[in-house]
């Protein structure tokens, strides 16, 4: 009894603890722990009945009261730490304090998670200790974060060698994407590609971009300097299908889009009408155009109020930055802040050998022009072929055209139901043309998709952008995942000397040399 009533108190405390304890980290032997738990509950209480006396006049005493305070004090902050997380919990919110926001997600991204149209399976085929694990790991969290419509699964081929027989997986590393009926895989766990396959899984109408052929345009199968095999491969990541066109037979009916990529020589009459006619019936072009050429477009260009002046862009402002004027630069507030190419569009541009775009004010009836891109007023339209031959190139006014020169711009037609039912009263004139909704994305310069500059600056994401519009992908209208740039630091001799002595040395030691003074002034008082 004696040992019950000294120890009982301290050692039935102890046991429950310990018996929680147990059960929180292993809830299989829970029966144990609660036992365990129970038996000090059993020594704590009997221990306080048999020396309750004692008890009693330690809480009465001064001490016990600045105890209670503590307790106090403890179970106040304690609280408030309780409070805090929970506000936490309910109202989540992250910050990515990166330079190039590394750890956030690009804003393609979100915009294809918040327009899911159903439930996406994403099964991952790799191993516990492969190195990407983790990481692919944090990013598809960051994913499911963002849309509930998400449902990850981790599958350890070694463990789960039937899952692997099922899928019928064949290499380490595979991300099994399911959405309804289709299906897509993966071998590359970055945010570009799990994005691009959501693009795909989830996308139930194929979109086909025509490429016309036959006239000098950039091929998009050449990887050459010149070609557009980046585009199309960037264009295929996002799920379109991309073909050649020959117009002997006009525009095929399942066109989503049709490109033409800065043609050196002119369509046929015929030719020019079956593309005319396409945009009567609600087509949509993407329409690249170099100096010097003319590829026949000029009256159908002229229904929409638009036309690709036969000059070249000199801008000054490229010679600033150690560049050749003769490639224009569009900077980061030379965009058009409304329309949806280009609303949240800052990164810049350049076009080598541009022409630049006439805009008619006002815009025929029915028809909406947007000035997408336009360089500083440094630059200007410049005409004489003389001058921009012999390199001794000046502003002629009257003749060449004064800057902001636009060198993008978004053409679009309402249909004839859309116009009258946006007709104002008192009537007004019917929309040019037979009454298609239709599209134009015109640029004065082809070489910017190019595989040589579509990597430079915002250029791809620009071209990817107009083409989404016209096919009216908002999702796809945004900023695109980008790889993240290592941070390497390079120390001089003096630099690693200096940060050696005062962060590893120097600051050890004086924290030391203070514990030590403080504690010899205590035992001294």
């Amino acid at each position: 009894m004696r040992f019950l009533r000294d120890y009982g108190v301290g050692l039935g405390a102890f046991l429950g603890v310990l018996g929680l304890i147990l059960t929180s980290i292993v809830p299989e032997k829970r029966s144990y722990g609660l036992t365990i738990a129970a038996f000090g509950l059993l020594l704590l209480v009997a221990g306080a009945v048999l020396d309750r006396v004692r008890i009693a006049a330690a809480l009465r005493g001064r001490a016990a009261r600045a105890a209670g305070a503590s307790v106090g004090y403890t179970l106040t902050v304690v609280a408030v730490v309780i409070l805090a997380n929970f506000l936490a919990g309910r109202h989540n919110r992250r910050f990515d304090l990166t330079e190039n926001h590394e750890f956030s997600l690009s804003e393609q991204t979100l915009k294809v998670l918040e327009s899911l149209p159903r439930e996406v399976a994403i099964t991952s085929f790799s191993r516990e200790t492969d190195p990407g694990r983790q990481k692919l790991q944090d990013l598809l969290s960051e994913y499911g974060y963002r849309s509930r419509k998400l449902t990850v699964k981790y599958i350890d081929p070694d463990k789960n060698p039937g899952e692997v027989r099922r899928y019928n997986v064949t290499e380490l590393g595979t991300i099994v994407m399911e959405s309804g009926k289709q299906e897509t895989r993966i071998t590359t766990s970055d945010e570009e590609a799990l994005t691009n396959a959501l693009i795909k899984v989830t996308s139930d109408k194929e979109r086909i971009l025509y490429a016309t052929t036959g006239h000098g345009e950039h091929d998009l199968a050449d990887t050459g300097r010149d070609g557009l095999s980046a585009l199309k491969s960037a264009l295929e990541k996002q799920a379109y299908v991309v073909k050649p066109l020959v117009l002997n037979q006009g525009v095929p009916a399942d066109a989503s889009a049709v490109l033409i990529a800065g043609p050196r020589k002119p369509f046929l009459e015929a030719e020019v009408k079956m593309v005319g006619d396409y945009l009567d019936r609600g087509g949509r072009l993407f329409l690249m155009q170099d100096p010097d050429a003319d590829p026949g477009f000029s009256d159908v260009l002229a229904k929409y109020g638009a036309a690709v002046r036969k000059d070249v862009v000199i801008d000054k402002v490229s010679q600033l930055f150690g560049g050749d004027a003769r490639i224009p630069m569009v900077p980061g507030d030379g965009y058009d802040r409304v329309h949806p190419i280009t609303k949240n569009f800052d990164y810049q541009t350049i076009y080598p050998m541009a022409s630049s775009i006439d805009l008619k004010q006002p815009a025929p009836a029915g028809v909406t022009t947007t000035a997408l891109a336009h360089t500083s007023e440094l630059s200007w339209g410049e005409t004489s072929q003389e001058e921009f031959r012999s390199g001794r190139i000046q502003m002629n006014d009257g003749v060449d055209t004064r800057g902001p020169i636009t060198v993008g711009a978004a053409l679009e037609r309402k249909s004839a139901t859309e116009a009258e039912a946006s007709k104002p009263e008192g009537g007004a004139s019917k929309p040019a043309g037979s009454g298609g909704d239709s599209r134009i994305v015109l640029f004065g310069d082809a070489d910017f998709a190019g595989n040589n500059y579509v990597n430079s600056g915002g250029n791809g994401d620009l071209a990817l952008n107009g083409i989404a519009w016209l096919v009216e992908q908002g999702e796809l209208i945004s900023i695109r995942p980008r790889n993240s740039t290592p941070r390497i630091a390079i120390l001089s001799p003096a630099q690693v000397f200096y940060y050696f002595w005062t962060i590893v040395a120097v600051a050890p030691i004086a924290i030391a040399l203070s514990g030590v003074v403080i504690w010899w002034r205590r035992k001294r008082l």
